[in-house]
Parts: C-alpha cells; sequence; structure tokens
C-alpha cells in the first residue's frame, strides 16, 4: 500500500479531531482543540505528521512534543498520539510514522525518545517494542480536580 508522510497542516485539523477523539474515547470540546492545535503547529518543540493514501486522505498522524529535561541533562522527546485508520493498521503505517518523527527531530539535539500507553492497550505496548522502544518505565498520572470537572462537563455537554 502506498502512502506519504507530511507535516501537518491547519486544513488537517477536523481529521486529527476525530482521530483524537476516538484514540481518546471522548468527545473533546472542538475550539479548545483546534486552538492547541494550531498552536502546536507553531511550536518549533512540537511536530505532527500525518500520513496520507493515494487520494490524499489523511489515514494517520503522529505528534512528538520535545523538552528539555533536567533528569536526562538533555532534549528529550514524547509521542504524545499516534493513530492510524482501522483499515489501515498492520500496514506499517505506523512504523513509518514513528521513523519519520525520528528523521525530523534528529537535528534537534534530541537524546531521547520516550512514549507513554494506557495499560490496556495491549497491541499498542507491543507495536512500540517491534518499533524499538524498550518498557523502562511505570508512569502514575492524577487528575486536578477543577480540570477534570471541566472535562466531565464538556464531555457530558457532547454526548
Amino acid at each position: 500500500m502506498k502512502y506519504q508522510i507530511r507535516k501537518a497542516a491547519k486544513k488537517d485539523v477536523s481529521t486529527v479531531y476525530h482521530f483524537i477523539c476516538v484514540l481518546e474515547e471522548t468527545i473533546f470540546e472542538y475550539a479548545g482543540f483546534e486552538n492547541i492545535f494550531f498552536l502546536n503547529l507553531d511550536n518549533k518543540d512540537c511536530c505532527y505528521l500525518v500520513a496520507t493514501n493515494e487520494e490524499d486522505a489523511v489515514i494517520g498522524f503522529i505528534s512528538g512534543h520535545i523538552q528539555n529535561l533536567l533528569h536526562h541533562c538533555g532534549r528529550v522527546a514524547e509521542i504524545q498520539e499516534l493513530f492510524v485508520v482501522k483499515p489501515y493498521r498492520n500496514m506499517s503505517i505506523g512504523r513509518g510514522l514513528v521513523n519519520s518523527l525520528l528523521e525530523k527531530i534528529q537535528f534537534d539535539n534530541v537524546i531521547a525518545i520516550e512514549v507513554t500507553a494506557q495499560n490496556k492497550r495491549l497491541k499498542t505496548h507491543a507495536f512500540y517494542e517491534q518499533v524499538g522502544f524498550v518498557h523502562s518505565h511505570k508512569k502514575f498520572t492524577k487528575k486536578l480536580k477543577l480540570i477534570y470537572e471541566i472535562e466531565l462537563k464538556l464531555c457530558k455537554r457532547k454526548a
């Protein structure tokens, strides 16, 4: 299957919005999502890439964010989101997106790349191991009450 990978553009926002809602199994407030998407397109420490099929339809997305981290004494990238449309999975598109992200960030003095995936996503864990990531950490999260309440209200309003 032929596909292309390019930098994401403003025109991709609604497709990426849909992907992230499916990935996170929720409906996000669109205006806030769009605002963050556009801000990050212009952020030199963010890299948004999309995969397109032969008809130029977006079939995949990856986002990478770079931070200067004390505990690494350097710049570390993190994959925040990776999504490939179901009919296009297992066709090396996810691998292509990861490799393209690595190519884009290699000249930004990045010393490592990390990714976190929810415990329930066992196939995702296997994928990341197949593309060279090592399971070396355990991540803990805590919702902040105010933010959590806002998210709940927004999700209920959209449902």
